[in-house]
């Protein structure tokens, strides 16, 4: 499991040869680092945050999963790409795996990039409502939901063309539209609003 390994046993899992972990993974992690740094920041900031604080801590969790989870439907996909094709029956068996691995290895990001849009909300209240005194953390924890967010949304991207359901593939480009448009929204606010305070 990625999320087992050191910080620096994973960045140099990630910096090695193979082709995963990759973007999938990192985004994940920068999403899950995004929502615990709003979670100390609601400690931070005095009684009335259990509710926020509850909920960055559930969104890390889940983020830390789909880090694991992102490089095992990227290896399911390349799993599929070395089944045999001698036979019919075997051509079409691999084209319907790798079309079930495809879809996975796209909706993973699309839920690291939803997961990573709520971190951001999170961020935007701690940045405006939190201890004053962490607001630079609150501003880091912006950066990193928008990073997750735009990132896996480059990992969902990619995998689109290999998908032949156009219904799917219509209404991801349609939801990572909305999601996009949304993380730049926050990613505006909050940092016009950290810079103007600490500046």
């Amino acid at each position: 499991m990625l999320t087992d390994l050191t910080l620096r046993e994973f960045a140099q899992d990630l910096g090695s040869e193979k082709p995963a972990p990759g973007g999938g993974s990192a985004s994940g992690l920068a999403g899950a680092l995004a929502a615990s740094l709003v979670q100390m920041v609601g400690h931070l900031s005095g009684e009335g945050q259990e509710e926020l604080i509850s909920r960055s801590r559930s969104l890390a969790d889940e983020l830390l999963d789909l880090v694991n989870r992102d490089t095992e439907a990227f290896n399911r996909v390349m799993a599929a790409f070395r089944l045999p094709k001698t036979t019919e029956e075997e051509k079409k068996a691999r084209r319907a795996e790798i079309q079930a691995a495809t879809r996975l290895a796209t909706e993973v990001p699309l839920k690291i990039a939803e997961l990573s849009l709520e971190v951001l909300a999170l961020a935007e209240q701690m940045a405006f409502r939190g201890n004053k005194n962490a607001l630079s953390d609150a501003g880091v924890a912006g950066l990193l939901g928008v990073a997750a967010c735009r990132g896996a949304a480059y990992n969902v991207l990619i995998n689109l063309p290999g998908l032949k359901d156009e219904e799917f593939v219509a209404a991801c480009k349609l939801r990572l539209k909305e999601l996009l448009q949304e993380a730049e929204q926050f990613e505006e606010t909050i940092g016009s609003h950290v810079l103007g305070v600490l500046s």
